[in-house]
């Protein structure tokens, strides 16, 4: 089984928290079989953190994770802490596979994106 969890940095707004919600809903619902579960984490402040989400996923059998950082930029937290806690998460679970994607910032078709969205907005 494979997974897809849309990572987020967390908001103590609720409302910030519920859009990743409703985006990985939206994901789902598009994304055909290509993936199992897409499930959402935080990074910090809001539950559930990238280590739970990995924890619920592998306790219902998925053996293949992939990672999309919902951040703009490749900063410290993109670089670094993600990695390191994916690092953590294949120590505990040796026979799962986990793959971290660019972060959403650095995607080839964001600024055509960008300027479709100023043009409906």
């Amino acid at each position: 089984m494979n997974a897809l969890i849309i990572l987020a940095h967390g908001s103590r707004r609720h409302e910030s928290n519920r859009e990743i919600v409703n985006l990985a809903n939206d994901v789902n619902e598009i994304s055909g079989d290509k993936f199992d579960a897409i499930e959402y984490a935080y990074l910090e402040i809001a539950e559930p953190t990238l280590l739970q989400s990995i924890e619920s996923l592998v306790n219902r059998g998925v053996s293949d994770i992939t990672v999309l950082p919902y951040f703009l930029n490749s900063g410290n937290h993109v670089k670094r802490d993600i990695p390191t806690m994916i690092e953590t998460a294949t120590e505990k679970h040796p026979d799962c596979r986990f793959k971290i994607s660019a972060c959403i910032g650095m995607f080839e078709g964001m600024p055509k994106l960008i300027l479709e969205q100023v043009r409906l907005g």
